[in-house]
């Protein structure tokens, strides 16, 4: 960015006070063959506009030193490493007491529901995975119990009357790189589990809570992951819900967790291309149009002369007070009557209200007059500037 500012500074130097002044001539030049009206509107608003300009000029000014001298910096985050890791159960049932509809001997896999007396022994394997994107060796640990208790849900959360835990794999470990995947298998008979459940029950006077059993699994981690150290334990927790003939396993699916890890960093900002390219259009524009507006009013290009002054203010007039004029043939008048002239269409205007007359505009010489009957009031418009000069030189040509 250093070499794109360099550029742009030796650009700006290049832009030197008679560059200006020429753009400012041509665009004053410009200004002067515009008309009338727009030149008289620049010349009464002349400061507001010069105020604008040079806002302009110090907006582009701005915009242009901070998106090619200097742009600073900004603080970016930038994920340099992260991880991801998946804990689930998944079970089946083996038919012990065949049926017309279970053979004995067949494996029920992922089940929503078995049946108690068909196939009361539930089996099922823990599986943890992960994945780094750097180097990672974890020790992976997982124990797994059957949970018995009673419990009762209340507004603050669950209320646990009693817990029992009893092992079914235990001292289950191994080393886990990136990917690899840890199995533990486990074993339980619902049925007698259920018993278990209702007579632990019992022993404590049989609870009003709600009767739970469910499969845990307890694992534990440490080592490294990306680099940085690991020790944390998390628990996994398959519910089974017996009922009299048959017990349901509310499976939740994976359960996964993740993270990851970033820094903060420096960067140099960046702009987009109206910017980039609007900021020198503003400064150079705004420089050229002031420059062009100084040199036009001190140079007269802008100045109207008194003719044209006088053309504007009647033609303004012309137009305000057009509803009382009409156009027609101005014929000659008896000598008798007597004849004022007016110095002003507006003047003109208020003797026409005034004697309830209309205002009649010659088709041949453009004089404006009010005919009383006895009196003729006259008012000799301006000659538009430019048309007298045509009308002058035609007729130089024609004597010639």
């Amino acid at each position: 960015m250093s070499l794109i500012g360099g550029v742009v500074e030796s650009q700006i130097a290049l832009l030197t006070w008679y560059q200006l002044l020429f753009v400012g001539t041509s665009i004053t030049v410009a200004m002067g063959l515009l008309g009338r009206e727009t030149r008289r509107t620049v010349v009464d608003n002349y400061e507001l506009l010069l105020i604008c300009l040079v806002a302009i000029a110090a907006a582009g000014g701005y915009l242009t030193y901070t998106g090619h001298v200097a742009p600073g910096t900004e603080t970016t985050t930038r994920q340099v490493s992260s991880w991801q890791s998946s804990g689930s159960f998944s079970h089946n049932a083996t038919v012990r007491n065949g049926t017309s509809a279970f053979p004995e001997g067949e494996v029920l896999e992922d089940q929503p529901v078995y049946l108690r007396k068909v196939a009361p022994v539930l089996d099922g394997v823990f599986a943890y995975t992960y994945s780094a994107s750097n180097e990672s060796d974890l020790t992976a640990s997982a124990d797994i119990f059957v949970q018995y208790r009673s419990v009762e849900s209340t507004q603050n959360g669950e209320l646990v009357y009693w817990e029992v835990k009893r092992p079914l794999t235990q001292d289950t470990e191994r080393s886990l790189a990136t990917d690899e995947r840890m199995a533990v298998p486990f074993s339980l008979n619902v049925s007698r589990a259920a018993e278990t459940v209702r007579r632990i029950d019992s022993e404590h006077g049989q609870t009003s809570g709600r009767l739970e059993i469910a499969v845990i699994s307890e694992l534990a981690l440490s080592g490294t992951r990306n680099g940085r150290s690991v020790d944390t334990a998390r628990t996994y927790r398959l519910q089974i819900i017996p009922s009299q003939s048959s017990y349901r396993v509310a499976n939740a699916g994976p359960v996964t967790n993740g993270g990851d890890q970033t820094v903060e960093t420096q960067v140099e900002k960046s702009y987009g291309p109206l910017w980039m390219l609007g900021g020198p259009a503003l400064l150079f524009g705004g420089l050229g149009c002031a420059a062009a507006l100084v040199y036009g009013r001190m140079t007269d290009y802008l100045t109207l002369t008194d003719a044209e002054c006088r053309w504007l203010v009647y033609r303004s007039a012309r137009e305000e007070y057009d509803e009382w004029i009409t156009v027609g043939r101005a014929d000659p008048v008896d000598d008798d009557i007597w004849t004022t002239s007016v110095d002003s269409l507006v003047g003109l205007v208020d003797i026409a209200i005034d004697t309830d007359e209309r205002i009649i505009e010659s088709d041949s010489d453009s004089t404006l007059i009010v005919y009383t009957g006895d009196r003729l009031f006259r008012y000799e418009p301006p000659p538009e500037p430019g048309a007298a000069v045509t009308a002058g030189d035609s007729g130089a040509e024609s004597s010639d």
